[in-house]
């Protein structure tokens, strides 16, 4: 793969951008982010609504964290405060928004702010359109849209997307063919991480994909969405979704402290549990690493330069071990 694979690395929310911050100052500009379009809440949806346009926001975050004009970059992360119809919109937001309009497309918009930006690697939409999320709960009921309100305690079991066969733009399906390493990276499993596959030529190009496919597994569970679910139940959920394509899992090496699996314990989530056993009867390899930062605020997210550097030491064992001399 020499010393920057290329990469093509799925997801949205918090997750993705994470991950895309580290593989940015690490991995050079060989990088594609796949991101979800089912955001339907926020100024992402009112934007949706009001316009038409595919929700800008976790594309907006994933072109901030590959971009090299940094002062830009924050002023695409301002938010007005003030008046009525401004309100909670990010400039980001609203220039993506007009960039689709001027050039003809939410892609060539969203293609557009990346040079604008100057990012380091691509960005994508996961679909050629916004699509809508169907929600099926594993006590049967069904919900639509992503950002509508869930039970804590109610786990997703599966999700489809309206409109049924909407496709991924073709640039995602030829950065997977030229790519030497996939990443499902961590966030919601269901309405982010899945939700960015689900462009209906996605599981044929991952199908035929031969290098390493790394998921790489929340460190909690999350309330209304994978609460009791184990990392072999996500990777099931990924395999009922888009096939079994996932050939190995990351997850974080070390417990979380007390005060931190308190807090999250008392809004029903808990550590992602990590059956090992079950895991490895899937066929998927299993490694850990150190991937979260050393003082461990409100939230369990990964440090970017961690994460980035796990995945493509991954990435290169498995290289190592399936050339002729490895």
């Amino acid at each position: 793969m020499g010393d920057h694979p290329r990469v093509v690395a799925f997801g949205g929310g918090t997750g993705l951008p994470l991950l895309l911050q580290g593989l940015r100052r690490i991995s050079g500009d060989r990088v594609c982010g796949v991101v979800t379009v089912a955001d339907d809440g926020g100024s992402s949806g009112r934007l949706r609504q009001e316009l038409g346009i595919a929700p800008p926001g976790d594309i907006r975050r994933c072109l901030v964290a590959l971009a090299q004009r940094r002062g830009l970059a924050e002023m695409f992360e301002y938010r007005f405060e003030g008046g009525v119809e401004l309100r909670d919109h990010s400039v980001g937001n609203l220039i993506i928004a007009a960039l689709a309009e001027m050039s003809g497309g939410f892609a060539e918009g969203v293609e557009q702010a990346g040079r604008f930006l100057r990012i380091k690697g691509t960005v994508q939409p996961a679909a050629t359109e916004s699509l809508s999320l169907i929600l099926h709960h594993a006590d049967g009921s069904i919900t639509r849209g992503e950002s509508t309100p869930r039970a804590p305690g109610r786990a997703i079991r599966r999700v489809t997307i309206e409109p049924r066969g909407a496709d991924a733009p073709a640039a995602v399906i030829r950065a997977i063919a030229r790519a030497d390493l996939v990443i499902l990276s961590p966030g919601s499993l269901f309405t982010s991480t899945i939700a960015s596959m689900l462009g209906a030529s996605v599981p044929p190009a991952l199908a035929e994909f031969s290098g390493p496919v790394i998921y790489v597994a929340n460190v909690m569970t999350q309330p209304g969405e994978t609460v009791g679910l184990t990392l072999s139940d996500h990777l099931r959920a990924i395999a009922e979704h888009v096939g079994p394509v996932v050939t190995d899992v990351l997850v974080h090496a070390e417990r979380l402290p007390r005060s931190v699996l308190a807090r999250y314990r008392a809004e029903g989530a808990e550590p992602v549990a990590l059956d090992s056993e079950r895991v490895e009867r899937l066929g998927v390899r299993v490694h850990a690493a150190r991937l979260l930062p050393d003082r461990i605020a409100a939230e369990a997210r990964h440090d970017p330069d961690r994460l980035a550097t796990a995945v493509l030491q991954i990435a290169e064992r498995v290289r190592l071990a399936e050339s002729p001399l490895g």
